[in-house]
């Protein structure tokens, strides 16, 4: 009798976990994982994103400009959004069934601040606030490398401290991996709690890693949850995408797809190289800056992306273009480098991890400045004709930087540590 008192208990306790698990990400009727997302035009629109439980099956947004006292809801325009239901199943977790809602503001003024919420009926978010981009060429921006492990309790500290030291930023950028195991509702839920209200007033970039991809499919949240430019190849939507953001054009390259781009029936590879030739010859800023998840260069001793070279760098070296944030080796290496130094440009690369999940980093030629077993994020400042890039530790101090100042002649001065 105590054998079966004994398994009755622990089926219990199984269930009552499985309905705690359940809880903890299931979507309710009021609005959450609210984020925006930068347009292919930022100057005048954003994008934002958010969830419901499927007994709300509509969602609307109200927008006017930021308020000095009490929000009066007169004073707002109010836009029905796009919403689709999504079924995520993982495993044997609890099957979460939600509406994504997504809308685009557009006509935004340049500089100035609004105000905005989502919902529906009874059920609505806060009111967030958001500035749209001024008409200058000033800005920053934070990247951050892979997310991915004990987002929650060890991750939350880097991106709270990030939003911190730079509140002001234009948006965040990601290089992959924001959570480990593709489709697991359980680990985004993680991911949006440590952001909490920062994602809803700051846009978001990101560029898919190879722990967004089950396989050779790509995570179901992402393009349901993160509301993407769609103006890159066909096949490659809301992962490969370029953003003109002020005097800088900013470019994703999805590395982690068809198998980290190895795969010999896949056409990611192809159709990127095409496209990435295109949108950076017809470039008319002054910046330039890809984000893949995928280093150029490895910092990890015992790992190379030749294949990404070959294929890749003699286009990045054609167009000039400045700079190749990425993540993936969870350690720290940037420099300048080149396997071909008869194009006359070597490219500054960057590899970074923000998560705890930590490698070794080697002693390889193409480094400048390398570390391991620090949680880093990057605020990089643009003015003009100078870029300036600062890395921080998670206890906000100073671990690398250098700057990068364009002359009239064409030439790039470089200064850093």
């Amino acid at each position: 009798m105590k054998h079966y008192k004994f398994l009755f208990f622990t089926a219990f306790l199984v269930l009552w976990a499985s309905l705690l698990a359940a809880q903890v990400n299931a979507p309710s009727p009021y609005p959450d994982r609210v984020v925006l997302n930068l347009t292919e035009n930022p100057a005048t629109s954003v994008a934002v994103t958010w969830r419901t439980d499927v007994s709300v099956s509509e969602g609307f947004c109200e927008l006017q400009p930021a308020a000095e006292g009490p929000v009066k809801k007169e004073d707002s325009k109010t836009f029905r959004a796009k919403t689709t239901t999504i079924k995520y199943e993982y495993r044997d977790e609890p099957v979460i069934e939600a509406n994504q809602h997504s809308f685009v503001f557009t006509d935004l003024i340049p500089g100035k601040k609004y105000i905005y919420r989502v919902g529906f009926g009874d059920f609505w978010s806060e009111w967030f606030e958001y500035k749209a981009p001024s008409s200058d060429d000033r800005f920053s921006f934070i990247y951050l490398g892979d997310p991915q492990n004990d987002l929650k309790s060890q991750w939350s500290r880097v991106i709270r401290a990030a939003y911190s030291h730079e509140p002001d930023c234009g948006f965040m950028l990601y290089c992959g991996d924001l959570i480990n195991r593709a489709g697991r509702d359980v680990e985004w839920h993680e991911w949006f709690h440590a952001g909490s209200f920062i994602y809803g007033m700051v846009p978001q970039v990101m560029t898919p890693g190879n722990h967004d991809y089950d396989g050779l499919m790509l995570d179901p949240h992402w393009n349901a949850q993160f509301t993407h430019p769609v103006n890159g190849p066909k096949g490659l939507e809301g992962t490969c995408f370029v953003i003109d953001y002020k005097n800088l054009r900013l470019i994703s390259i999805d590395s982690a797809g068809d198998s980290e781009l190895r795969n010999e029936d896949g056409f990611k590879l192809e159709a990127q190289k095409v496209w990435l030739d295109s949108v950076l010859q017809a470039n008319t800023k002054e910046w330039v800056i890809v984000t893949t998840h995928l280093p150029f260069y490895s910092p990890k001793e015992n790992r190379d992306n030749k294949h990404l070279r070959e294929n890749f760098q003699p286009i990045l070296e054609k167009y000039k273009v400045d700079l190749v944030l990425s993540g993936h080796d969870h350690s720290y290496g940037r420099g300048r480098y080149t396997d071909n130094p008869e194009n006359g440009h070597e490219v500054m690369y960057v590899v970074s991890v923000s998560g705890p999940k930590m490698y070794e980093a080697g002693d390889k030629d193409w480094m400048e400045h390398s570390g391991a077993f620090k949680q880093l994020y990057q605020v990089i400042s643009i003015d003009g004709n100078e870029l300036n890039y600062e890395s921080f530790t998670a206890d906000g101090e100073l671990f690398d930087w250098f700057s990068l100042k364009k002359k009239k002649n064409g030439k790039t001065i470089i200064t850093g540590r």
